[in-house]
C-alpha cells in the first residue's frame, strides 16, 4: 500500500469521499442555468454545491462498488488516479473539512438562496396553454 494511505486518515473517516461522485459545472448566470440547477435538485441523491474555490459542482450520491462494510478500499493498490490525488492537497478532505462553502439539497433550497440574492430566476410565463 502507499504510504499515503498511512499517513492520511482514509482508515478513520470511513470513506466519506467515496460515497458520491462530483461533476464540476459552469456556475450559473442565466435563467437557464439556474433552471438547470433546479432540474438537478429534483432528483434523488442530487445535490449540487460550491466548492472553496467558488467552482460550481452537481453531486450524485452513490457509494462506490470497491468500497467494503467498513469504508476501506478493496482495491486501493490499483485506484483510479483521481482517488490517490484526492485529499493530498490542504484542505482537500473531508475528514477535516466539508468541501463546499454552499451546499443545495432541494430544489427549494436554491430558489431561496436566487431570491435572497435578488435574482430574478423564473422564465415568464408565455400566452396560451
Amino acid at each position: 500500500m502507499d504510504e499515503y494511505y498511512y499517513k492520511a486518515p482514509c482508515r478513520d473517516c470511513g470513506g466519506k469521499c467515496c460515497q458520491y461522485i462530483a461533476i464540476e459545472i459552469d456556475r450559473p448566470t442565466t435563467k437557464k442555468g439556474y433552471d438547470f440547477i433546479r432540474w438537478y435538485l429534483l432528483h434523488k441523491n442530487t445535490n449540487v454545491f460550491v466548492d472553496h474555490d467558488s467552482k460550481w459542482h452537481v453531486e450524485f450520491r452513490t457509494e462506490c462498488e470497491e468500497q467494503e462494510s467498513q469504508g476501506r478500499c478493496e482495491i486501493y493498490d490499483r485506484r483510479p488516479k483521481i482517488c490517490r490525488d484526492h485529499g493530498i492537497e490542504e484542505g482537500d478532505c473531508e475528514y477535516y473539512d466539508l468541501p463546499y462553502s454552499l451546499y443545495f439539497t432541494t430544489e427549494s433550497e436554491f430558489i431561496t438562496y436566487l431570491e435572497g440574492k435578488g435574482i430574478d430566476w423564473r422564465y415568464r410565463e408565455q400566452g396560451g396553454l
